[in-house]
């Protein structure tokens, strides 16, 4: 009987490990700023570069205000942690939208999101 248990355990550690690491958040280290955040509804964008943009829902840590900069797989499905540089102190996302141009973010916000028409109006 323990011999069965220890063959079960060591075969189920065999499919565990390729799944865990396939749920680790794959994508290279970047920086974004934050250029766009709804209170109401816990959003915020972050600017990857002059082109693309990645929506976040924030679930904890230090509250993120416009203007800070953010370290971390910005360009990654799922939930994580990134770093707020400005604040020095990790911060917990959940993100799906990610990589995308303005004209297409402004379309992937939540409609419950009070301030939508504020990230439609920004530039560039």
């Amino acid at each position: 009987m323990p011999r069965k248990i220890i063959q079960a355990l060591l075969l189920s550690l065999l499919f565990v490990n390729p799944l865990f690491a396939q749920s680790q958040n794959e994508g290279p280290e970047q920086t974004g700023a934050l250029i766009w955040r709804d209170p109401s509804c816990f959003f915020f964008v972050l600017k990857i570069d002059d082109e693309n943009y990645s929506l976040f829902e924030f679930l904890g840590g230090p509250s993120p205000v416009v203007g800070n900069v953010f370290e971390g797989k910005l360009s990654s499905f799922g939930t994580r942690k990134i770093v707020n540089k400005t604040e020095g102190k990790p911060t917990m996302v959940y993100s799906e939208t990610f990589g995308l141009p303005k004209a297409k973010m402004d379309r992937k916000i939540p409609r419950q999101c009070k301030r939508k028409k504020e990230f439609e109006e920004l530039a560039g």
